[in-house]
């Protein structure tokens, strides 16, 4: 389903990482934007705290998969941000590994390679339950075949799929998280 990274694969992409934030702060500071050096040191503190909060849900599959998903060339690329309490997610670790790994798959195959594709996705977890919402700005080649996927999903699954909007350049997808 998804590449599984070894130490030394995990280490190597994360150092390309800091050295690109690290030459960028540089960069900056070159051109003497200290302003824009302490913009991008908050949006770098701001990454590494939804990063913490991730590994923290427990779903570790998941968390492995949003982390590394930029790792390799896609045309569509995806930012995350987990938003509200801690909450121990492991019993549906598998399902939403399952689902985000067929959606992305689906919506890869719909996003052109020639244009820029960004996915955002919201982890809200607020009184006890878990919404995943998905916000994609880029190209949809056929919205119709994408709702079709989503309606096919099941209902009763624990990762169950929501509302959902299509248009030309956009996406939107509720994902819940249920007991049932």
């Amino acid at each position: 389903m998804e590449k599984r990274w070894s130490v030394l694969d995990a280490l190597r992409h994360s150092r390309h990482d800091w050295l690109n934030k690290i030459q960028l702060i540089k960069g900056n500071l070159a051109l003497n934007k200290v302003e824009r050096v302490h913009e991008i040191i908050a949006e770098i503190v701001r990454e590494m705290q939804h990063e913490s909060k991730l590994t923290n849900l427990n779903a570790r599959r998941f968390a492995e998969w949003l982390l590394t998903y930029n790792w390799e060339a896609h045309h569509v690329v995806v930012s995350y941000e987990v938003l509200g309490e801690n909450r121990d997610l492991s019993a549906y670790d598998e399902a939403l590994v399952v689902w985000c790994n067929a959606f992305l798959q689906q919506l890869e195959q719909q996003a052109d390679a020639s244009l820029e594709n960004h996915l955002d996705v919201s982890i809200e977890i607020e009184d006890g339950s878990v919404r995943l919402f998905f916000d994609y700005r880029g190209t949809i080649k056929d919205g119709g075949v994408l709702m079709e996927w989503l309606n096919s999903h099941p209902p009763k699954a624990p990762v169950r799929c929501g509302e959902a909007a299509i248009h030309k350049e956009e996406l939107t997808v509720l994902l819940y998280i249920t007991n049932e």
